[in-house]
């Protein structure tokens, strides 16, 4: 147990107390905190403690502990949290949810959920679990740290099977023991990694229905099981809060505060008992003349017991109201303009730019900087070429299609995007209260490519996607371009599909350590990607052939094929690194060697990994040489040392 709570809080608690003539002297201390214990939930039976010798000794009296610590010893709140050191989860098996999981079930949900392998595994009395993920790291709490965190923490319960309404850094969990301890072990994750996680996993889903308990729409927010499940009645305790969180309700949804408070005072007759009705009106008017707009989802979950969450979107306005176009409105441009020179145009940039207007308004000419991006975006979606003759101000470019099915569909759906009025997605209003959304704010999908309708397809004689779903889902922006031709040309025109085989690439490369961030921007890392994607095709099928063999499988040999071409990349770069090191002179061997240090010391590297294994090859060609050394030295000492042995023997014989 102490050693395990040493690995936990590190250097925030004391082998000793400090007595009171040391903190007049030294001042107190910042860095360390306090560590609540308690027998059961009250807060009679919770006492915080601050030494390794209290936590010993509190653990044989006490049953549950915080993770976390705190700055005060007398108030275990949100408000008063110090360090996060770890991530924790609560699997519950209590009335009869998660009946006979084991712990093989729990390790397959983690794995299955693309988390890293927890540090420490609980198993409650109940026969539930708690999870631990022990930072590497201690992160100082704030408020943005906190909501961030709990949204984390909500996504991964409702993946992992846990308990949705046990969420926050500041609460308690059963203390581990020799007995209750099911799996233990040296692993670490840091903060980050379990952010690009909860990104990865809202960029798969599709936003409307990523949550059970979704809610899209003020409008809609009264109507939601759960706020109709607290608009039934609440016992003492909770109406205070329900009220409150009822009239909030009712102001999103665009009710005044007359109207708000005649429903009130009607639902105030199904609590038991009732308020006083001076309260509600009390209640109402501190909701209306407050600083909130919308209840808080937390809420709405802990009183109704329900999932809920709930995000506002905006309506995107029509291009000719905006004062910017979206990059891909002006990549119809750009194709309309070369279409109209016959496929082909030659001149410098500038003077091409120039003669690019916006088709809503000729008034409007495509800035310098997005001609060149979009330009850059055609090429590597191998729309068009580009070839530049001469240098400097006297360089000429030539622009030809050499895609025409690509361009026409690029095109097509530009204007698509110009003549289409329908509400789109764009965007959290300013009324979007961000940390009240479960597993965090839900992300719109951007506006990428958007997939053409079914006329379209019949026009470029595409077979329809493998997809049931009457809707496609749009292509985010995130995903290179170069990945999303692979599929999109084999005819996987569904967003949520493309979107989950690049979180298969992205989980592939994390276990070469590889972060997902790096993963777009490194260009060699796409190919690699595109060429798993070929691979995968040959042998699972593809929509536009007809002998697409499914998903899981196809998602499954995606997978293991871009572990496989990593791998024989990573290897194929080693090898090529210890030929070049053979080649130099010992003192470019020690120069790279130096190099190398550096670059590992620095926080974010590529390939982390690679590196270390370069200078492991690089030691072990250092010690080589230097043995070889050492058998040529002993080896010329030993001639020389017979030729001495001759001359004396020769000496003796004359």
């Amino acid at each position: 147990m102490r050693n395990l709570a040493q690995q936990i809080y590190g250097n925030q608690l004391t082998e000793y107390s400090k007595k009171q003539t040391q903190k007049q002297k030294n001042g107190y201390s910042s860095r360390l905190g306090w560590v609540f214990v308690s027998k059961d939930f009250t807060k009679e039976t919770t006492k915080a403690v601050r030494t390794y010798g209290s936590l010993f000794n509190a653990s044989k009296d006490y049953t549950y502990f915080t993770p976390n610590t705190f700055y005060r010893n007398d108030l275990r709140r949100l408000s008063t949290l110090r360090w996060i050191n770890a991530m924790s989860i609560d699997i519950d098996a209590k009335n009869g949810e998660n009946e006979g999981m084991t712990l093989p079930d729990v390790q397959g949900l983690i794995t299955e959920a693309g988390l890293p392998m927890p540090s420490l595994i609980v198993q409650t009395p109940s026969n539930g679990f708690h999870i631990h993920w022990f930072l590497e790291e201690s992160k100082r709490a704030s408020d943005k740290l906190n909501t961030h965190y709990s949204r984390i923490q909500t996504c991964m319960a409702e993946m992992l099977k846990g308990d949705v309404n046990a969420i926050g850094p500041e609460r308690l969990f059963r203390l581990p023991t020799d007995e209750n301890m099911v799996f233990y072990s040296q692993e670490r994750v840091s903060f980050d990694d379990l952010c690009e996680w909860f990104q990865l996993v809202q960029e798969q889903q599709d936003v409307h229905t990523y949550k059970k308990g979704f809610c899209k729409g003020y409008e809609s927010l009264l109507q939601h099981p759960a706020v109709q499940k607290i608009l039934e009645g609440v016992y003492e305790g909770q109406r205070d809060t329900a009220c409150y969180t009822l009239a909030l309700a009712y102001k999103a949804a665009g009710y005044d505060e007359k109207k708000a408070e005649t429903y009130l005072h009607n639902w105030n007759q199904k609590n038991t008992p009732q308020m006083r009705q001076i309260e509600v009106k009390r209640k109402v008017k501190s909701a209306y003349n407050g600083r909130f707009h919308a209840p808080s989802a937390k809420k709405i979950r802990e009183l109704s017991g329900m999932l809920f969450s709930y995000v506002i979107w905006e309506e995107a306005k029509p291009r000719e109201e905006r004062t910017y176009s979206h990059i891909q409105e002006w990549e119809g441009d750009v194709l309309a303009f070369i279409r109209a020179q016959e496929g082909r145009v030659t001149g410098s940039q500038r003077d091409l730019a120039e003669q690019i207007t916006s088709s809503v308004n000729a008034d409007k000419k495509i800035p310098y900087a997005t001609f060149k991006k979009v330009i850059a975006r055609l090429e590597e979606q191998e729309i068009l070429s580009k070839k530049v003759s001469g240098k400097g101000r006297g360089a000429s470019t030539e622009l030809c299609i050499i895609d025409e099915i690509k361009a026409h569909r690029a095109q097509s759906e530009a204007s698509k995007k110009e003549q289409d009025t329908a509400p789109k997605n764009n965007g959290l209003n300013s009324n979007t209260i961000k940390d009240t959304v479960v597993g965090g704010t839900a992300h719109v999908l951007s506006q990428g490519i958007e997939f053409a309708s079914s006329s379209e397809h019949n026009i470029l004689n595409l077979p329809p996607t493998y997809s049931t779903n009457l809707q496609r889902a749009p292509m985010p922006g995130n995903v290179p371009s170069a990945f999303t031709s692979a599929l999109f040309n084999r005819g996987f025109t569904d967003g949520r599909f493309i979107f989950r085989a690049w979180g298969k690439v992205q989980l592939a490369f994390k276990e070469f350590g590889i972060p997902y961030r790096y993963i777009s921007s490194t260009p060699y890392y796409v190919r690699l990607s595109v060429e798993a994607v070929g691979l995968t095709v040959q042998k699972k099928g593809s929509v536009i052939a007809g002998d697409f063999q499914g998903e899981d499988v196809f998602f499954k040999y995606l997978y293991g094929g871009m572990k496989g071409l990593f791998k024989k990349h990573r290897s194929a770069q080693l090898n090529q690194f210890v030929e070049e090191i053979e080649r130099l002179s010992d003192v470019m061997l020690s120069h790279v060697g130096m190099e190398l240090e550096d670059t590992l010391k620095k926080k974010h590297v590529l390939d982390r990994e690679l590196q270390v294994a370069k200078l492991r090859e690089l030691e072990r060609e250092e010690s080589a040489r230097q043995r070889r050394k050492h058998y040529k030295n002993h080896a010329a000492f030993d001639l020389t040392s017979s030729l001495n042995q001759f001359k004396l023997f020769m000496k003796a014989d004359d």
